[in-house]
């Protein structure tokens, strides 16, 4: 039996199935190239948010310790010779010889230096080692200051202060002291002050060996980051050292530069006079400013313009960074790397180091 068909039904022929082969390919290409393109700028604005969150992050901070360096709770020691320890205090991997507890030309209170090469911190640096990978031609920041809020008496464990060091006040008058202190709560309303006393270093650390770093600049270990240092204590005892989380503080920073403003007036600054004028005369941004300048002479700084270069943590193929920037007497690049990188700035007002 014969199956009845209906004579000329039409089907695809070879020429309009290549077409519409061919028009799917153009819009499945379309809509490949359309996901391709979101995928790179929602990649993009993602380095850029990470870069935003993380340098306005660093330059706050950074903001935030300097408009505190030289403050001691109202006691005068704008020299720590006026607050001397009251018993010998010693401390770990220190930065030099007592420099933790004192403020003298090779300890300041604020100790800005610049890299003098593209070599990692000076040899009379000894708290800084091979395991810090400092990035090559980082600059150091160093910054001595009270806690904002003093305490009077401890209601915890005695091992919750074991190892801390204190700037215990009275007035006008201090010292520094290790634990035991504070004492035991109650205590009367004239009782000593004790404030935390906070030394911090910072620098800017490549994350891995300059080997490694060298032949291989996209390896995640190799992001620079912001790394503090900190006086703090370790088996209770004070010790200059990074904290738990490796003293990272936000990745991506690659480079920081400090102008301070200093009031000079006619120029001739020592420890008792500085302009007072409360308007900076100069600011120094060169490596030869600061070889110039004194401890007496960076103590008439009344103002400090911040800056930060921040670099995206992931490489991208199809940017080249081709830019040069500038931060004052500094210029950096062009990189001809595939790192997107953005400035951050801001100026901060500096306490004047001859009141307390």
């Amino acid at each position: 039996m014969r199956i009845p068909t209906r004579g000329g039904q039409p089907g695809f022929s070879t020429v309009g199935l290549l077409i519409s082969m061919v028009l799917g390919l153009l819009v499945v290409g379309a809509i490949g190239g359309l996901f391709v393109q979101h995928k790179m700028n929602y990649r993009q604005n993602e380095q850029f948010a990470l870069m935003q969150e993380n340098g306005r992050f660093a330059l706050n901070l950074l903001a935030s310790d300097l408009a505190l360096a030289g403050f001691w709770g109202g006691a005068d020691c704008s020299a720590m010779t006026n607050c001397p320890p009251t018993s010998a205090i010693s401390v770990q991997n220190d930065c030099g010889t007592n420099w933790t507890t004192t403020t003298t030309p090779s300890a300041p209170v604020t100790h800005y230096l610049m890299a003098p090469s593209a070599d990692s911190a000076p040899a009379d640096w000894p708290c800084f080692n091979a395991t810090d990978y400092l990035k090559p031609g980082t600059n150091l920041l160093a910054l001595k200051h009270a806690e904002g809020n003093p305490v009077y008496c401890k209601t915890g464990s005695a091992n919750d202060f074991a190892g801390l060091v204190y700037l215990q006040t009275s007035g006008s008058t201090g010292s520094l002291i290790q634990s035991p202190v504070p004492p035991d709560c109650p205590v009367t309303s004239t009782s000593t002050a004790y404030w935390r006393y906070i030394v911090h270093v910072y620098y800017i650390s490549r994350g891995y060996t300059a080997t490694r770093c060298a032949t291989q600049p996209t390896d995640p270990r190799c992001v620079p980051r912001l790394v503090r240092k900190t006086l703090g204590r370790q088996n209770g005892n004070p010790i200059i050292f990074e904290l738990d989380d490796g003293g990272e503080l936000a990745e991506g920073i690659e480079y920081f530069h400090i102008e301070f403003g200093i009031d000079d007036g006619d120029g001739s600054m020592t420890d008792d006079s500085c302009g007072m004028d409360g308007i900076p005369d100069k600011y120094l941004s060169s490596r030869e400013d600061y070889n110039a300048i004194t401890p007496d002479e960076l103590d008439c700084a009344i103002s400090a313009r911040i800056h930060l270069l921040v670099r995206s943590a992931e490489s991208d193929s199809s940017y080249t960074d081709d830019k040069t920037y500038t931060f004052g007497a500094v210029t950096l690049g062009p990189f001809r790397d595939h790192f997107r990188r953005k400035v951050f700035t801001t100026t901060v007002q500096l306490r004047n180091q001859q009141y307390h």
